[in-house]
């Protein structure tokens, strides 16, 4: 049963027949978003970091965006990384699809890896709080992550599944 339908979420109230009691569940509805991980020619990793009023501050994380309703992974990726870092024309390519909190929420996110590309001017939608592309190398990523400062977790698993916290790190093929 649907309790409330908002601009980007909804939320729906669920009855779980258990063994011996039905529970109710608050589900949020979002749907699918896409979060993609920069990576230019000469190695530096690009995030971006941006106000997220839910937890009041301004976060690093990788560019990311909601898919709009007819648009493919990677048309969403595509058009998110040039909204959001200012990247055009980079090589993408899927890396895995996560649940950011199955406890509550069906958001799915989809990862994607962009190799390369051309820097050209961030374009943030008029509702984002986005400051200009930092770029990084792996090894202040490991840092910037084990001090804490990283903690957006699209960001902590894209950054895993590429192998970013290896000390031998590299693009993968």
């Amino acid at each position: 049963m649907i309790v409330w339908k908002g601009r980007r979420i909804g939320v729906d109230l669920m009855n779980v027949p258990g063994e011996r009691t039905t529970r109710s569940f608050e589900i949020v509805r979002f749907g699918q978003g896409v979060a993609i991980l920069p990576i230019l020619d000469d190695g530096r990793i690009v995030l971006i970091r941006q106000y997220r009023p839910a937890v009041e501050d301004s976060i690093l994380e990788i560019p990311a965006g909601k898919i709009e309703e007819g648009e493919d992974i990677l048309s969403a990726a595509e058009r998110e990384l040039h909204e959001e870092a200012g990247i055009s024309g980079a090589a993408l390519q899927r890396m895995t699809s996560i649940w950011t909190t199955p406890g509550f929420c069906d958001e799915v996110i989809h990862l994607v890896l962009a190799r390369g590309g051309t820097l050209g001017k961030a374009q943030p939608e008029e509702d984002e709080w986005i400051d200009p592309p930092i770029f990084y190398s792996g090894k202040d990523i490991a840092h910037l992550v084990r001090t804490g400062a990283i903690r957006d977790s699209k960001t902590l698993v894209a950054l895993g599944w590429a192998g970013v916290f290896q000390e031998d790190f590299r693009i993968p093929d």
